[in-house]
Parts: structure tokens; C-alpha cells; sequence
């Protein structure tokens, strides 16, 4: 399986996982009263929001660890394309 093919799918999940928590929240903010099995709606306003900060964290580890890749790549590249300068005997 292609590396980037799971980091589009890691990526997915965490825009997934963030837009419910949206979603959800915003029910929340907007029908408190009408949410009747969570009687503690400070608690999970609060989950919801940590929800929302790990999904966005997720996406910033994972653009951070595909664009380290990208540079070693190409220093790699850069390096292999190099002209190997021929050692001068000493006299």
C-alpha cells in the first residue's frame, strides 16, 4: 500500500472524527434543552472540543511527518545527482 494512500486516509479519519465533533457541539450550543440523555452538557461540550483540538493535531503531525519525508527525499536526490569530484594524488 502507498504511503500517501495512508496518510490521505489518516487524514480523512481526522476530518471525519473533526467534522461529527463540530456537528455535535454545535447541537449542543444551539439545543441544550433538547439533549435529555446528556445531563452533564459541560462535560461533553468539553470531550467534543478535545475531540476537535486531536483531529486538528493529527493532521499537523502528519503534514509535519510527510513534509520531513519530502525534504529527505530530496536531499537524497540532490545528493545522488551530485558529480563525485575525483580525489588529486598528494605529490
Amino acid at each position: 500500500m502507498s504511503t500517501q494512500l495512508i496518510m490521505n486516509a489518516i487524514i480523512a479519519e481526522a476530518n471525519a472524527k473533526e467534522a461529527k465533533a463540530i456537528a455535535n457541539l454545535q447541537n449542543y450550543m444551539n439545543n441544550p434543552v433538547g439533549i435529555g440523555e446528556h445531563p452533564d452538557i459541560v462535560a461533553e461540550c468539553s470531550k467534543l472540543i478535545k475531540d476537535i483540538a486531536e483531529a486538528k493535531e493529527l493532521r499537523e503531525t502528519v503534514h509535519s511527518i510527510v513534509n520531513a519525508s519530502n525534504q529527505a527525499n530530496q536531499a537524497n536526490k540532490t545528493q545522488q545527482q551530485a558529480p563525485v569530484m575525483p580525489k588529486l594524488k598528494k605529490k
